[in-house]
């Protein structure tokens, strides 16, 4: 493992803006690496160097399913088409998701590790993970997109606002060794257990001080609420909003 922790909010890197990166050489080659191996330890679908410590604009990206991650090297996305609302979470708010707003499909470019002009039109979940770590390269969060009157809750759960999440996600893995497409009986199916050791990814600190600002925040429910509903208001001017990708242009 890449010794290289991943940030969590509100590591104050999170809200800076990544720079251009000028050559495609070994050493962006060797970031790019370290952030596969997290993200795959991790469990995760997309990170920025910046939430590894790396103010320079690389992103990985690798979409269940498929075989290998993708380096996109100063990624940019030229279009977007449609809005749709959907459910979110991000490597730098372990253990939460939130009601986000996205588009259906994006436009992107990028340079991959050898230097090479990508160019995809995307939809779902690739259009999705696109427009979440171009915001991170641009100091955005994808808090900054929750809707209106939404706050952050338990990842994968979906249970009452407030209730704490565990730091290490035990996981069942489900194997069809069946020869054909037809229903598979019980006996063809291989269940495996593994844990992800977020441990090994976060500091126990800062994920604690994590917890402690998003109620601050007023992003999850305090769980000392008495009646489940109050929170604290934000008084940080940076979490309001969060930061423009450049003049003129809408979120």
């Amino acid at each position: 493992m890449a010794i290289r922790r991943i940030r969590v909010f509100p590591d104050p890197i999170l809200r800076k803006k990544c720079r251009v990166v000028r050559r495609v050489d070994d050493k962006v080659r060797e970031l790019a690496s370290d952030m596969i191996e997290i993200l795959d330890a991790a469990g995760g679908i997309g990170l920025a160097a910046n939430q590894v410590g790396a103010l320079q604009r690389v992103v990985t990206i690798h979409l269940p399913g498929d075989e290998d991650a993708i380096v996109l090297v100063n990624p940019e996305i030229r279009d977007t088409e449609g809005e749709r609302e959907i459910i979110e979470g991000c490597l730098s708010f372990p253990g939460y998701e939130g009601m986000v707003k996205r588009s259906v499909t994006v436009k992107a470019r990028w340079l991959d590790e050898n230097g090479s002009k990508m160019k995809v039109t995307a939809e779902d979940l690739f259009a999705q993970a696109l427009e979440h770590e171009v915001d991170h390269l641009n100091g955005i969060l994808y808090v900054d997109h929750l809707l209106a009157h939404e706050k952050l809750a338990a990842a994968g759960t979906h249970v009452e606002e407030g209730e704490p999440h565990m730091h290490d996600v035990e996981l069942e893995v489900r194997a069809d060794h069946s020869d054909d497409s037809s229903e598979p009986e019980e006996s063809d199916i291989e269940v495996v257990h593994t844990t992800i050791k977020f441990s090994d990814l976060y500091s126990e600190s800062s994920v604690d001080q994590m917890e402690y600002d998003l109620r601050r925040a007023g992003y999850v429910i305090d769980p000392q609420s008495a009646d489940g509903h109050d929170h604290i208001e934000s008084d940080d001017p940076h979490l309001d909003g969060g930061v423009l990708l450049d003049s003129g242009h809408t979120p």
